[in-house]
């Protein structure tokens, strides 16, 4: 996609295999080149491997990582999940890594299964900076953020001093100028100048333009949420190249941007499947560690329930959004896919009807519950048309799991208690 966009990339071959990847890095026919794990996730470099059967290496787990949360006690570990080998020995890296759980500090501790390898041609780097482009609520626009110091964690960077973060907002009417992109190439020179270090960029600064300007293009064209590129790399000769990049798009775009979400779905191994099985019945969720399962209908009340159970005591297992039109089959849907959590010991139910009547809803969840037998608490707080109606209908449905509440506050000390 960078590549066709006039962004300058290194030589990759992605391999499933480790034939594939021994094939791949003949193709690119150097001594050395560069083995990349491919996850939906940052902090490659930094993260750690574990794999639950021994292929032949053991590593101890590294300092600080609490492995036993989620990797078995026989699991070996392998620090890394991008290196720079040689040719002789990608049989057995792609063997330590595929098959593997990358955890890193974007992945949260589960990580990521490792199916995919990108085998990338080794560059010569002279220096190693950062550049994103995302969206920025202050502004109400694209913000592009750079840094000299790029390759690794920008968080720590951007914790421990924050004045080495470049910020340039875009406005979102005029498109990207010669003023935003020469903001943050004179940024990143300063940056350089700052660490002592040589560059050559000074020298190319119209091509960094432009490679920042398509970068930014890119972004706009494909609906982008954010455009991460970590390391932007210069060259011997001051060139720009995106060494490592990662990609957000919209999922509000993908009507227009299928081509791009047909390639995502390659890609269930990376996500939830909770968030896959969501995505069927049209609804938005989130996996969280509580013990509250919480259906509710529109983001903002849903992190308000969340909110207020967490106020009673309460832990919510999990956001999850219904929408605007819960029928029966998709709220027992989000019934199925809430109580595949075995944490799960109770649903809190709160639903605002304004176009769907409460009534209606009322009829779906008792079906639903009716179906699914049910066996833990079901808390329900209806508000709004035909709530009389609605709650009649909770109060009436003979199941024993239904329990029935007058507000908000009322629905989460009533899933508290039922759970303790």
């Amino acid at each position: 996609l960078m590549k066709a966009n006039g962004i300058n990339v290194p030589v990759g071959i992605a391999a499933h295999s480790a034939k594939e990847a021994i094939a791949a890095a003949e193709e690119i026919g150097d001594a050395e080149v560069v083995i990349k794990s491919q996850i939906l996730a940052g902090g490659r470099g930094l993260g750690t491997i574990w794999k639950s059967v021994s292929s032949g290496y053991s590593y101890p787990p590294p300092p600080g990582m609490n492995a036993s949360c989620c990797a078995p006690p026989s699991a070996t570990y392998l620090q890394g999940g991008v290196h720079v080998i040689k040719k002789e020995q990608v049989e057995a890296y792609a063997n330590k890594m595929l098959g593997g759980t990358l955890v890193t500090k974007q992945s949260g501790p589960e990580g990521k299964p490792v199916t995919t390898l990108l085998m990338a041609k080794k560059m010569e780097l002279v220096n190693e900076m950062y550049l994103s482009i995302t969206l920025d609520r202050t502004t109400m626009g694209p913000l592009i953020v750079a840094c000299a110091k790029g390759g690794t964690s920008i968080e720590d960077t951007a914790a421990e001093d924050p004045s080495w973060i470049i910020k340039c907002p875009v406005d979102i009417s005029k498109g990207i100028t010669k003023e935003n992109t020469k903001t943050v190439v004179d940024g990143l020179i300063a940056g350089l100048e700052r660490m002592g270090v040589a560059s050559q960029l000074k020298d190319k600064k119209e091509d960094a333009y432009k490679q920042i300007e398509n970068l930014y293009n890119m972004f706009v064209k494909y609906d982008c949420t954010m455009v991460e590129v970590n390391p932007i790399a210069e060259d011997p000769s001051g060139l720009l190249l995106a060494a490592d990049a990662k990609i957000g798009f919209d999922d509000n775009a993908a009507f227009r941007q299928q081509e791009v979400f047909d390639q995502g779905e390659k890609n269930v191994d990376q996500v939830d499947p909770r968030e896959v099985a969501a995505a069927e019945f049209d609804l938005n969720y989130v996996g969280l560690d509580g013990n509250i399962g919480c259906m509710v209908n529109g983001a903002g009340l849903a992190m308000a329930t969340m909110d207020i159970a967490s106020q009673k005591g309460g832990e919510p297992a999990n956001f999850l959004d219904v929408g605007g039109s819960a029928s029966v089959k998709n709220i027992k849907g989000a019934f199925e896919i809430i109580t595949r959590d075995p944490k799960v010991k109770c649903i809190l139910v709160n639903i605002f009807g304004g176009i769907m009547k409460c009534d209606v809803i009322a009829e779906g969840v008792k079906q639903a519950a009716a179906e699914m037998d049910l066996k833990i608490p079901l808390v329900v707080r209806l508000e709004g048309t035909n709530v009389a109606a609605g709650n009649k209908i909770i109060k009436d449905a003979n199941l024993a799991t239904l329990i029935s509440a007058d507000d908000l506050d009322d629905a989460a000390e009533k899933a508290v208690q039922a759970i303790s």
